[in-house]
């Protein structure tokens, strides 16, 4: 097993999870603003079932990191989760995950831990293709591909369930060669 993945930005530290951090995972997925466009987060998460999934795995073979501010309101207490799964090494893919606390909506946070994320995925990891989905109406998740410069690749008509309808997906797509950097993303914030 290789070294966990760490990433640090100036405002942010991205982490692989710890065992005191199983409260707030908890909390963040089956809260109900999170799960509501996250059809995985659908179940209640249980302690077990988080034990089961962030312990029994190599940390490396799909990082999934926690989002932790280095000062302000939030310091060092996680806010977030971003992740490259599945990490398909063969294929040079993977898929990028985001979900954030309610609490700290509207800091930017997602938009630097996912560019973050995208340069390690490009760089280090050498993948050739992100992909990502947001349901229809999920604007902020939608938003965040965009300003990521993902492309949007189509639309799967009523695919997933939520809020007691069926509603489409929007699916996206960013290459490597697409990708210039977290920076120009953040500076153009």
């Amino acid at each position: 097993m290789t070294e966990p993945t760490f990433i640090t930005t100036d405002r942010l530290e991205l982490r692989p999870p710890e065992e005191s951090d199983v409260p707030f995972l908890q909390e963040g997925v089956n809260h109900p603003k999170v799960r509501r466009y996250i059809s995985a987060f659908r179940t209640p998460y249980s302690e077990e079932h988080y034990r089961d999934e962030l312990w029994d795995r190599d940390v490396d073979a799909d990082p999934t990191l926690l989002v932790v501010p280095k000062a302000g309101e939030f310091e060092g207490d996680p806010v977030g989760s971003v992740s490259l799964s599945p990490l398909i090494e063969r294929d040079g893919y993977a898929n990028l995950g985001v979900w954030f606390h309610p609490k700290a909506w509207g800091n930017g946070y997602a938009l630097e831990a996912s560019a973050h994320l995208l340069e390690y995925g490009f760089r280090e990891l050498r993948l050739h293709r992100v992909s990502a989905t947001a349901m229809a109406p999920n604007d902020a998740s939608r938003r965040l591909c965009e300003r990521l410069g993902f492309v949007h690749e189509g639309t799967a008509r009523e695919t997933q369930f939520a809020d007691g309808d069926y509603v489409d997906v929007e699916r996206y797509g960013l290459l490597e060669r697409e990708w210039d950097g977290p920076n120009t993303v953040l500076d153009a914030d």
